[in-house]
């Protein structure tokens, strides 16, 4: 499996879970694929992630309002805390308004596996709380 189609699984997801979220699609200077995921807002169109497919890995960050998020909320997802370039795993960031995913194409993750899938939805809701838009 490469990067590309490790990207799209994901993003498979996110359309059925999230059916309001758009797609902006770039190549990076690298030939790399970068997708960001964002709700239209008039405010501001603010991603809500950023994907980026590297040659041996799915980049995933995403962001979320500071303080919604804490470790305890990413320890029961099926991926190593802590990014180690080796194995797929997650990180809160120190500033506590994002987590980096690092998804390794020899390491393939489940998104699908129903902790993510809560955890996702419990992440969306701060992303909008982040740009203003309440459910």
């Amino acid at each position: 499996m490469t990067s590309n189609e490790v990207i799209k699984e994901f993003m498979e997801l996110i359309k059925r879970e999230f059916p309001l979220v758009k797609f902006k699609e770039k190549q990076k200077k690298s030939g790399d694929l970068r997708i960001s995921p964002y709700i239209i807002n008039n405010q501001r169109n603010k991603r809500w992630m950023q994907l980026d497919a590297n040659p041996k890995y799915l980049s995933i960050a995403m962001d979320h309002k500071i303080g919604d998020i804490r470790t305890e909320d990413l320890e029961n997802l099926g991926l190593e805390y802590g990014l180690n370039k080796n194995v797929s795993a997650i990180q809160l960031q120190n500033n506590n308004d994002a987590i980096n995913i690092s998804i390794f194409i020899t390491d393939h993750f489940d998104f699908n596996n129903k902790e993510f899938i809560v955890f996702l939805h419990k992440h969306y809701q701060s992303y909008l709380k982040r740009i203003n838009i309440t459910n």
